[in-house]
């Protein structure tokens, strides 16, 4: 009897090990499967879409208002290259240095200074990023980056409001 026990107890114990030691199924992210096609999903994908396209109608108005040498990129920030040089153009891990000068659709100054940032590590805003990839060291730009590329629905906590629309004059020196 004792030794029914023993393997018994072996049993349970070397099934529990197998078990155990089996591959677990992959964990969807909480933003995957079912919920993520759910109807309160759908509508604020709607909502955001007019949202961004209500912004792209007013920033074209603005464009055609103040600057018609302004080019329309396909991320949809407009961009005009304001003096040309032969450098260098950017491209991602490369650091780089400008100074920008930012301010809202009326006009308002909101930012005057120099920056450093290395390209494709996220340490800007997406418009200007994309903007500064289109330039070459030396270069001045001017950009209009509608608020979906800029600083979005949270804005900037020190001087741009969220939903907000931003110019932007950008000299790339290194």
């Amino acid at each position: 009897m004792y030794s029914r026990q023993v393997l018994l107890f072996l049993l349970v114990f070397l099934s529990a090990v197998f078990y155990s030691c089996g591959k677990q199924a992959p964990q969807l992210p909480s933003n995957k499967g079912e919920r993520a096609e759910s109807k309160e999903v759908k509508a604020l994908l709607k909502l955001n879409l007019t949202l961004a396209q209500r912004e792209d109608s007013v920033v074209e108005v603005y464009v055609l208002k103040h600057d018609d040498q302004l080019v329309k990129s396909e991320l949809g920030f407009w961009y005009h290259i304001q003096s040309v040089t032969n450098g260098q153009q950017l491209k991602d891990k490369d650091s780089c240095q400008f100074r920008w000068k930012v301010s809202l659709l009326d006009g308002k100054v909101v930012r005057d200074e120099n920056q450093s940032a290395v390209m494709g590590h996220k340490d800007m805003i997406k418009g200007l990023e994309e903007g500064l990839k289109l330039m070459h060291k030396g270069e001045t730009a001017r950009f209009v980056i509608p608020w979906y590329l800029a600083y979005g629905r949270k804005g900037d906590a020190l001087a741009i409001p969220p939903y907000t629309s931003i110019c932007c004059q950008v000299t790339l020196f290194k």
